[in-house]
């Protein structure tokens, strides 16, 4: 979660999803996902500025300056951020092919592999 400075629940272990439905938040379809965390809470999440935008970095720039929450990834969010540690949310990422995995299919694989993700399965 990225939050302003001086935010009263920045600076916490983690937050809970619960305690920021109230919160003003930036709505930006591509990249903020408030329809999912809507349907997953039974609403909340009010809207602070819409984005025609996707772009995470400016994402990041517009919650830090204190005009709305924004859930981005761990690697976009920067180091103020705090992670989200209720519900458990998962970004899943598959690499189909027709026919066996090409060298660089399975260095995708690797990569995604040693940035944290969970063990890949390639026949």
């Amino acid at each position: 979660m990225v939050l302003p400075p001086g935010h009263p629940l920045a600076g916490r272990a983690g937050l809970r999803l619960a305690d920021l439905a109230d919160a003003l938040w930036l709505d930006a379809s591509g990249a903020v996902p408030l329809a999912p965390l809507r349907a997953a809470t039974g609403g909340g999440f009010p809207v602070s500025v819409h984005c025609d935008g996707a772009d995470p970095t400016a994402l990041r720039a517009l919650a830090e300056a204190g005009q709305g929450l924004a859930l981005l990834p761990r690697s976009v969010a920067g180091d103020g951020a705090v992670p989200l540690v209720e519900p458990r949310l998962v970004h899943r990422v598959e690499v189909l092919t027709a026919h066996r995995p090409s060298d660089l299919a399975r260095a995708l694989v690797d990569e995604l592999a040693a940035a944290g993700g969970p063990p890949a399965r390639l026949p």
